[in-house]
Order: C-alpha cells, then sequence, then structure tokens
C-alpha cells in the first residue's frame, strides 16, 4: 500500500483509484506508446513516444512525466483491467506489416463508448513484452474470477466472491493467517504446509498476483520444480477426469512408464449416462477454470523463471511431454485454452532463441581479469558522457545476469557457485573503485591528478542522471580512500565546486542507515535504474538471520518467503527495464581492460607515498598555487 500511495502522489490532480486498499502494486517500466485507435479511424491527435506505465491489480495507468511529477491522459491513461481485452499477438489484418509484432501488445478498452479504444503499447524487447503480458493476464483473470455470478466451488450459501467467505480463512492444523490489517484486505497465508500453499497456487477461489509471484520466486526454500510441476499436471488431469467420457485419446506412446511421468496420464473420467445435464455443465466450466490457472501458471514460470527449465534438462523435458499430451488431447479444450498453450510454446521458443539486450557478454568475457594493454584509448581520451554511459550498460548488464535463486539462501555467502553473478558484481564493484583510484595515481603531476579527479567526478555526476547507482558507489569509493584522499597538494588545485559536488555525491552513497540516503533516492527515480546490488543483500542477510524458514511446527513461514519476495521482486523491476543506449565496443573494452590492469590495495598506497611523500613541505606544483 506504501508503494501506491507513493505513485498516487507523484501524479498530478491525484489518482483516487489508487486509494482502494484492494488496489495492489504489481509493476512499473517503460513502454511506448504506439497508436490509439477504435474500429473506424486510428487518433492523430495523440502525443506518442515513450510512456511511464504502472500495473495494478486492478488497474493499468498510462503516464506522462511533466516536470517533476505525471500526467494521466484523460481518454486511455486509466485502464479498467476488468473491462478490456489484452491481445497478445497481432493477427495479419491488423497487422499487415508486421510492426511491433514481436515486442507490441494491444488493449482494447471496452467502456461505455459504442467505439471501443485500442491502444497499442510497445516493450523494449521480447522478453519485456512477456513480463508484461504475463502479469496483465493474470490480474484479468483474477478479475474475471471475481464477478463470475457460479463458481464449480461454491455453494448457495456463498457470495459471487468466494473469497468472501470467512471460512476459507480459517485457521487449521497446515495453514495460519495474518492477522487483517484492515477491513478491506484479504487474510494472507502466514505459515502453512508444502501440499496448502501447491493447493492455494492452483486454487481458483484464491488467485492473487502477489501469492503467485512469491511462490514461483521462493519455493526453492522449500522444495523444487519437479514437486511444483508435478502438482500442475495432476492438478490439471484431475480437472479432466470430471469431465464426461466423449472418446478419451490413448497417452501417446512416448510417455515413460514406471517414472515420474507415468503418474500424469489422464485418468478415467465418468460415462456421459452417469451425470445430469447440470453437473455436464458444471464439470466443463470447472475444467475450464482450471485448465486456464494451470496454463497460466505455467506461462508465468516460463516468463519470469525460465533459467529453472536451463538449470534442469529433466524439469524442462517434462513439461514439454505435458504440453506434447495437452494437445493430443484438443477436442476438450476451449479457444482461450488453445490460445494459451500456443502462447507457451512461443514463450518457450522465445526464451530459448532470445540473446542479451546489451551485446557485451562476449566482450566481458574475453577481456576482464585479462592482464595484459589491449586498450588503445588514453585515460582522458573518453568523454565522460561516453564513459558513463558505457559504464551503465555494463553494470545494467551485469545486474540482468543475476538468476533470482542466487539471491536466496545467502548463497553468495554459504555457496559462491551457487550465486556467480553476485559474486561476479562484488568482485568487479572493487576491481572498478580501483581503477578510479589507479587512475588518479596515474598522473606525474599535480594538476593532472587534480585534472583526472574532475573527470571522475563528472562522470559520478552523469551516473546519477541516468540512475546508476552502483558506478556512482564504485567511483565515489575510489576517489574517497585514504591513499587518494591524502594528496593534499592535488587536491587544492581541483576546484572548490567540483569538491562540492563530490561531498553531495558521497551523502548519496553514504553507508549510513542500511544506505538510507540511496534508498530513498531509488524510490524516487523513474526506472531504467542500476542499484547497487549491495544495498539488498545487506536487506537479505537481516530477514534471513532473522526469520525462520519453518515454525516450531514445522509448517514452512511464507510471511518470510513474502518479506524476501519483496526485496526480490524490486530487483527484479530493475532488471526488466532496460537502457535505450547504444554499446561502444572500445569504451567497453577500455573500462575492462583498466579494470583488470588496476593497482592492489597495497600497491595504491605505495604510489601515493611515492607521489607526495609524508612531510613533503615544498611539493612540485606546476601551477603555482599555494596550498599553505
Amino acid at each position: 500500500m506504501y508503494k501506491t500511495l507513493s505513485i498516487e502522489k507523484m501524479i498530478s490532480g491525484g489518482c483516487h483509484v489508487l486509494f482502494d486498499t484492494n488496489q495492489h502494486f504489481v509493476r512499473q517500466g517503460m513502454l511506448r506508446l504506439g497508436a490509439v485507435s477504435s474500429k473506424s479511424t486510428v487518433r492523430k491527435d495523440v502525443k506518442l513516444g515513450p510512456k511511464h506505465c504502472f500495473l495494478f491489480t486492478n488497474h493499468m495507468l498510462i503516464t506522462e512525466r511533466i516536470g517533476e511529477q505525471l500526467s494521466i491522459n484523460k481518454e486511455y491513461g486509466l485502464v479498467a483491467l476488468n473491462h478490456c481485452i489484452l491481445i497478445e499477438e497481432f493477427s495479419e489484418e491488423d497487422n499487415p506489416d508486421r510492426t511491433h509484432q514481436e515486442v507490441g501488445f494491444r488493449m482494447t478498452l471496452l467502456d461505455s463508448s459504442p467505439d471501443p479504444r485500442t491502444i497499442t503499447l510497445v516493450a523494449e524487447c521480447p522478453r519485456d513484452k512477456a513480463s508484461w503480458t504475463v502479469d496483465i493476464s493474470q490480474c484479468i483473470e483474477n478479475l474475471q474470477s471475481e464477478t463470475s455470478s457460479h463458481s464449480y466451488y461454491g455453494r448457495s450459501s456463498l457470495s459471487n466472491d468466494p473469497r468472501s467467505d470467512p471460512r476459507l480463512f480459517a485457521d487449521g492444523a497446515s495453514i495460519k493467517y495474518s492477522l487483517r490489517m484492515n477491513s478491506g484486505q484479504t487474510p494472507k497465508v502466514r505459515y502453512a504446509s508444502l501440499d496448502k500453499l501447491l493447493e492455494r497456487l492452483m486454487d481458483a477461489r484464491f488467485l492473487g498476483v502477489e501469492y503467485l509471484n512469491t511462490f514461483l520466486l521462493t519455493y526453492r526454500c522449500f522444495t523444487d520444480g519437479h514437486t511444483v510441476l508435478g502438482y500442475i499436471i495432476n492438478t490439471y488431469y484431475d480437472a479432466l477426469a470430471k469431465l464426461p467420457d466423449n472418446g478419451v485419446p490413448e497417452s501417446p506412446s512416448y510417455l515413460p512408464k514406471n517414472n515420474i511421468f507415468e503418474k500424469h496420464s489422464p485418468p478415467p473420467r465418468h460415462s456421459l449416462t452417469s451425470i445430469g445435464s447440470e453437473s455436464v455443465f458444471m464439470a466443463a466450466k470447472y475444467y475450464s477454470e482450471v485448465a486456464m490457472r494451470v496454463f497460466n501458471v505455467i506461462k508465468s514460470w516460463i516468463s519470469k523463471y525460465y533459467q529453472d527449465f536451463v538449470s534442469d534438462p529433466s524439469l524442462h523435458q517434462r513439461l514439454m511431454m505435458f504440453l506434447d499430451q495437452v494437445a493430443c488431447n484438443e477436442s476438450n479444450m476451449t479457444q482461450c485454452g488453445r490460445k494459451a498453450v500456443n502462447i507457451i510454446h512461443r514463450s518457450l521458443a522465445l526464451q530459448e532463441a532470445s540473446s542479451a539486450a546489451y551485446p557485451i557478454g562476449e566482450i566481458y568475457n574475453h577481456y576482464f581479469n585479462k592482464s595484459g594493454d589491449y586498450s588503445c584509448l588514453s585515460n582522458l581520451a573518453v568523454d565522460c558522457e561516453v564513459m558513463a554511459q558505457q559504464l551503465t550498460i555494463l553494470e545494467h548488464w551485469a545486474l540482468t545476469e543475476i538468476a533470482p535463486n542466487e539471491f536466496l539462501d545467502k548463497s553468495w555467502v554459504k555457496d559462491k557457485e551457487r550465486a556467480p553473478h553476485i559474486c561476479s558484481i562484488m568482485q568487479r564493484c572493487d576491481k572498478m573503485s580501483n581503477m578510479v583510484a589507479s587512475e588518479v595515481l596515474s598522473g606525474e603531476t599535480a594538476s593532472t591528478r587534480a585534472k583526472t579527479i574532475t573527470r571522475w567526478i563528472n562522470v559520478a555526476t552523469l551516473c546519477k542522471k541516468y540512475n546508476n547507482f552502483a558506478s556512482l558507489l564504485q567511483v565515489v569509493a575510489g576517489l574517497t580512500f585514504s591513499a587518494i584522499q591524502r594528496l593534499k597538494y592535488t587536491w587544492c588545485i581541483v576546484p572548490q565546486e567540483i569538491k562540492s559536488e563530490l561531498n553531495a555525491l558521497k551523502e548519496v552513497v553514504s553507508v549510513a542507515n542500511r544506505f538510507k540516503n540511496m534508498k530513498a533516492e531509488i524510490k524516487r527515480c523513474d526506472p531504467p535504474c542500476v542499484p547497487y546490488v549491495g544495498v539488498y543483500l545487506a536487506d537479505l542477510i537481516s530477514i534471513e538471520e532473522g526469520v525462520q524458514n519453518l515454525n516450531s511446527n514445522g509448517l514452512i513461514n511464507f510471511a518470510k518467503m513474502r518479506m524476501l519476495a519483496h526485496t526480490i521482486l524490486e530487483i527484479r523491476l530493475y532488471q526488466q527495464t532496460y537502457y535505450d543506449l547504444k554499446v561502444v565496443p572500445d569504451v567497453v573494452k577500455h573500462i575492462l581492460v583498466n579494470c583488470s590492469n588496476a593497482l592492489c590495495e597495497d600497491k595504491i598506497f605505495e604510489r601515493s607515498y611515492t607521489l607526495e611523500p609524508r612531510n613533503q613541505r615544498s611539493p612540485a606544483i606546476d601551477h603555482g598555487v599555494s596550498c599553505a
């Protein structure tokens, strides 16, 4: 709720829908408005281009920044998700030139207007599109479930929204709930057994983006992928078994026997003559709801955590066999179900074929941690703006390489092989700071060193402009080494306004109160952003050490999982929002080579004392400036 209200304060004139206590924040990022059209015309008076978009459980806001605030267009800026249709794939008739085919999606607004409007939104890359569409479709599915007048689960005593029945949230031996925070909120799971958590994952009465995201992110703390996928598959076949027998296809001949796949063969179904017409209708409705839930969970899993299937080929094989078997039983699937399965197959193909947003992985692997002089650029030859941009691209690429599971169970401390990318970032952070100090100390004269200091302070200021707090911290750390700070005859040449600028940047990256100032700056900025990962690692360690995974009764502490997910999903937000910057390979090589060849801490102090020895009385300052 805090996040929702903070966004509401940013909007010019406010936004009344954000005061709804059932309105929960899901994600934010930049999308490009491609078009606003209706059945008859394409609007020409609409300002297209980048928009700040915010997705909540009930609404989506499409805003434009004007100064310090955001403005919502009255015609299309406030999208009620329960009155819209998401179109993930364009037909050839709607998109004959295949414009935005891979990165665009559409939302048709079904309001009171006789001519519904359709807005086209364009993501930065196919992965970004997949992340947006899977969350939007999940929110829409939840709202549709809430407004459904009947449910297979229901009884006459239940309202149209089964989740409003307090009996569904009663504590039991295998599940405990948190107390209601206020009358508008649904109780959340605090402790539960694995069976109960899996049951709620697939139960349409308990749909929720927050629960789904938390479970898919943190299940590795208390179970494994095969257990989760097995339960999902069993849920599908349990619903299929309730349909009347109208000709069940044989199980595929390639389905292995006597192993983990055998139990997922289609079970026998009821005879059509043994049940009434009303029961047939309810069974069909139940199957349709469960099937869509199964497909949406799988689609979310693939879109957000495809690495699970890459790291475990048997899990990937098991999923593909299930999807192939579902396709063999296509006669029972609804049109939405067939479309969902097709989207899952396309998502799999996209994840397998997609490349990094920034083509620097090969450059990094070739030049980082390699000794030798590969660079043809001098330290002062690179423009400050270009340097800041390339540092930003490099750090954001490194951020996107981190898999979600690396943030769990303090793996970067306990077992560094489980968190290779986090450890690589922390290692390079130290090397980058040493590089900055080494470049300062490479100057033989005080004026040259002062010029290098000024240049790096300008680079740090530009990094802050690009919301690159990782490089900002590295540069400031390099300039505040005691070996650099002691160079008083160098610092007296640095202009006072430049030194004041450095002092302001030091306040931003201060470690006081667990990076309180940096956290505030990060929350105020709009993605894309490169936060310093150490900020979040400190928070995660605090959660891991302060709260146990299991309670005294052996139930999983799902409240802890929510706390972990809240922190990690904030990082995921910045991982999924890319910069529109061009890679300059020569500058990236220059950074990596200089970083690899930087002096170690002992050498930095040795060089510092060589340039300006202790108790030096008559420094040879070539500008003739007195430091008395």
